[in-house]
């Protein structure tokens, strides 16, 4: 028998799945009458969770997790590190999970957090959510655990969100790369797996809405699970000689822009003169590497800052769900520097 999640009450209550969540978190801002509606149906299909908030924050541990999509990835590890410090200075231990970018060791952790009653979690991921499985989980989680998200915000979430307005960002990002070089454009890292690639692709194909001659001549690269530095290589690779039709690579992340120039190098294409690379992420190698890497930047510092305030508003019961949206920018190095 399928488990009853926090969606199915609030379809059957008739409100919202936030409204739920206040009722199980023990919120003053429902009303009674609300409530005792709310209450019927979780005590008619035991849903209960021992969902006082009192008694939920009696019996929550000092520990604070920190799921990432990829501890190998160098934004999820810089990530990481702020978040970290900043618990810290809260009073607050950590254990950090590493979601592998694999939706069901995902679900494993968020129901291992249930279980040990962390005091807060907070998640960062591109990885899609919205899968019936995830978004199920998610639910059963932030309705006992105070939850944060960074990435990705989901319809009727009732948990916080912090994340980049990353379509803005690569749109303003595609159209100075195609400024600059009046050629075709190689976008690398469209996957229909990772919510931010799509986010990525749809603000570079508003950018190319401006340049209609290049549009044509422009390319998606489409990619699988993989977008480490080998994917990045192996792209580039698998296009070969074609590389030099165009007049900028942008990457859907740094790892790839790295491979990317790894094989340009290789073939004997020049970056910049004869090839613009940009990647996303900025992470912290990229001006040290030859030639040294342009990337789309966004400030981990402050997204953990953010995210930790939401966590500890929603732990210690004095605020609601919030969203945060940070811009980025193009940090240019060597790898646009040069313009025909």
């Amino acid at each position: 028998m399928k488990s009853v999640g926090v969606v199915d009450i609030a379809r059957e209550a008739g409100v919202s799945t936030a409204t739920v969540s206040r009722v199980l978190n023990g919120s003053a801002k429902v009303s009674e009458k609300t409530r005792d509606h709310v209450m019927a149906v979780i005590d008619r299909h035991d849903f209960r969770l021992n969902v006082s908030a009192s008694t939920l924050r009696r019996g929550r541990s000092k520990t604070v997790g920190l799921a990432v999509a990829s501890i190998s990835q160098p934004w999820y590890v810089k990530l990481i590190r702020e978040l970290r410090n900043a618990i810290t200075e809260h009073g607050y231990t950590t254990v950090v999970y590493d979601l592998e970018h694999n939706s069901r060791v995902l679900i494993e952790h968020t129901e291992s957090a249930r279980t040990l009653k962390l005091a807060g979690m907070i998640i960062a991921t591109g990885d899609r959510l919205d899968g019936v499985d995830v978004r199920d989980s998610l639910e059963r989680l932030a309705a006992t655990v105070p939850l944060v998200v960074i990435g990705q915000k989901l319809s009727e979430a009732q948990w916080s969100t912090v994340q980049f307005d990353d379509a803005r960002a690569s749109e303003d990002a595609a159209r100075e790369l195609l400024r600059a070089r009046h050629r075709p454009l190689l976008f690398i890292g469209r996957s229909e797996r990772s919510y931010l690639a799509e986010e990525r692709s749809i603000g570079v194909r508003r950018a190319l809405l401006e340049f209609p001659t290049l549009r044509d001549d422009s390319r998606f690269y489409e990619l699988g699970q993989s977008m480490d530095f080998e994917a990045g290589y192996a792209a580039a690779s698998g296009i070969g000689e074609g590389l030099r039709a165009y007049g900028s690579v942008f990457c859907v992340n740094d790892e790839l822009a790295l491979g990317v120039c790894r094989f340009a190098s290789e073939l004997g294409i020049r970056v910049p003169d004869d090839l613009m690379v940009l990647g996303y992420g900025d992470i912290d190698v990229l001006p040290y590497v030859t030639p040294s890497l342009s990337s789309v930047s966004g400030d981990a510092h402050l997204v953990a800052a953010d995210a930790l305030q939401a966590l500890l508003a929603r732990i210690d019961g004095s605020g609601d769900a919030v969203e945060r949206i940070h811009t980025r920018q193009i940090v240019h190095r060597e790898s646009t520097s040069t313009a025909d």
